[in-house]
């Protein structure tokens, strides 16, 4: 059985640890780790870090396997610091970057040799970083190159390359540290609504390249997997520059076609805003004329997740909803009319826009999707099957609930199931994400998540699903930890809690899982403007039967009622 989050998504900061018992939790304080950032969009005003021949033969190949990252437009220059003509042809920039995870390097005889030394590196190649910022994981295949070292004088020379792989490669543990999340943002269709594409940008940039940089991956649109939920209002053909008069950026733009649509000026303005992170005041021109002023604030709205969510989850126990806050618990609220929801048979709870709420309730006449106004009888919905869970409320006022397996889109008007939606036939559990253009779901034991795309008659279309966390084995549940982050369920070892990359360029195991296994767990979204952050507060989960608060740098600590445990279950949050 499933619970899920309600709109969107999620993760979290929490905590935890626990025995088994059952009751009603008085919960505990968020745990503080760190101030969040205010530096988003900027670089990290760090000298970059420099990567150059050296006395020895098996650093020199170390370093050779780091100096690709940085400014794309000189990586050529930096790689050919370490050859002997200075002068050597490298893969093209659109054949990426290959990734090499488990970089071992070997020099013949040993030691360092005081003329010539024969270095062999061996590894897996698991990924590319691409032309236009973003990673493409691959299934690891071995990798093993030789490099041919020499140096004319004695032990105090430093090193040249004499023959080395045309193709660029970088070593995937140095990616990991020296580039940073930088999504971009396309509309959804037409609405006022900005759906991220991520991508990755060397940390160490000067603001105003990793501006410019940001502008042409821009300008060139969404990668293959989100230009089915989104389009760029930006015309294609489209050249832009940045400068800055009088203290604010000025966005300059040569239009591939005329814009004389106030709405898609509106857009564009919104994808640069949120693209380059501008929270500071910006002037957008095109064709000479100014369309847009103001800064990200301006344009705040145009993303799903809000500011200021509250620091709240919920669950279901003895049949009611019940509020979770972190330093309370309560089945009763007077801002959150849903709290203290019951019904006989109540197994999970979703709730949508004006505290609309669709129920998975099982009765005597079976397993029944209701839905409906808080605090009103809600009505079962016709034409699902017999086993449904995890509802989950779309921005477009639908619903959609796992139906025998397969991922169904309900009108909660009418309360009739409209279609299925083609992304698994034995789907266990789902997560929607705030935006409501990725689907997140758990089929086989395996995590995926597919774009979403809606059209003008409010159809939805699920694009071709990529699988999450490769490595990662017996999901039980997903759920968003924040735009471009899930939480995954499952096994890998003794961990059976992470948080992944939705384009698996980065894993990261939840501390002290081991021993416990998760049905099901909900969080709510970090907030997107302080873009590195990968996860919000609070998370909750339950595993053994028991309900556990997820802690950002801790193990999971059980929820609990004074010396009780507590035995919630169905967790959800609600974004709105």
């Amino acid at each position: 059985m499933r619970r899920r989050t309600s709109l969107a998504a999620a993760l979290a900061i929490g905590t935890a640890w626990a025995a088994a018992a059952c009751g009603i939790p008085t919960g505990r304080d968020p745990e503080v780790i760190d101030d969040a950032p205010t530096d988003f969009g900027e670089s990290s005003g760090i000298s970059p870090e420099t990567f150059e021949p050296t006395t020895d033969a098996g650093e020199t190949v170390r370093n050779f396997l780091k100096a690709a990252a940085g400014d794309p437009d000189g990586r050529d220059d930096r790689l050919n610091l370490f050859t002997a003509s200075r002068n050597e042809e490298f893969s093209e920039a659109s054949s990426g970057i290959s990734l090499i995870d488990g970089v071992t390097i070997a020099i013949e005889g040993g030691g360092n040799p005081i003329e010539s030394a024969t270095v062999t590196v061996t590894g897996t190649i698991i990924g590319a970083y691409e032309e236009g910022g973003s990673v493409r994981m691959r299934a690891p295949i071995p990798y093993e190159e030789t490099f041919m070292l020499r140096r004319d004088g004695g032990l105090q020379d430093t090193w040249e390359i004499q023959s080395q792989p045309s193709q660029v490669s970088l070593d995937y543990q140095y990616f990991l540290d020296a580039y940073t999340e930088s999504p971009l943002y396309f509309q959804a269709e037409q609405a006022e609504l900005l759906v991220p594409d991520l991508r990755w940008v060397y940390g160490d940039l000067e603001a105003e390249r990793r501006r410019q940089l940001q502008l042409d991956w821009l300008l060139s649109g969404p990668t293959e997997f989100a230009s089915l939920s989104a389009r760029s209002a930006i015309p294609n053909r489209t050249t832009g520059s940045i400068s800055s008069r009088d203290g604010a950026i000025e966005i300059d733009l040569a239009l591939g076609e005329p814009v004389d649509d106030r709405a898609a000026e509106e857009a564009m303005a919104a994808q640069v805003a949120w693209s380059l992170g501008l929270t500071e005041d910006f002037a957008l021109i095109a064709d000479g004329n100014t369309v847009a002023e103001g800064s990200l604030e301006d344009w705040r709205g145009w993303n799903a997740i809000p500011e200021n969510l509250p620091q709240t989850a919920y669950f279901i126990f003895e049949q009611t909803v019940w509020e979770y806050s972190g330093d309370e618990v309560s089945s009763a609220s007077a801002e959150h009319p849903w709290v203290g929801f019951t019904a006989p048979g109540l197994q999970e709870v979703a709730v949508g826009p004006a505290g609309q709420i669709a129920a998975v309730v099982a009765g005597g006449s079976g397993v029944v999707l209701q839905t409906g106004p808080t605090g009103e009888s809600l009505g079962a919905v016709e034409g699902l099957g017999s086993e449904l869970t995890d509802p989950q409320w779309h921005p477009d006022a639908a619903v959609i609930v796992v139906s025998d397996g397969v991922p169904t889109v309900v009108d909660p008007n009418t309360r009739t199931a409209v279609q299925g939606l083609t992304v698994g036939e034995h789907v266990t559990a789902m997560s929607l994400s705030a935006d409501g253009r990725r689907l997140a779901y758990v089929e086989d034991g395996h995590a995926w998540v597919a774009p979403l795309k809606v059209d003008a008659d409010k159809n939805l279309q699920a694009g071709e699903p990529r699988r999450i966390g490769g490595d990662v084995e017996a999901v039980t549940d997903v759920a968003w930890s924040s735009e471009n982050y899930l939480w995954v369920a499952g096994q890998r070892g003794n961990d059976t809690l992470f948080t992944i990359a939705i384009d698996n360029s980065r894993t990261t195991a939840q501390p002290d899982t081991s021993g416990l296994v998760f049905s099901e767990i909900a969080a709510n979204p970090a907030d997107p403007v302080e873009s590195i952050l990968n996860r919000g507060d609070p998370v909750l989960a339950v595993a053994n039967q028991t309900l556990y608060r997820i802690h950002t740098a801790s193990g999971p600590t059980g929820v609990r009622n004074g010396n009780a445990a507590v035995g919630g279950s169905a967790p959800f949050t609600v974004v709105q």
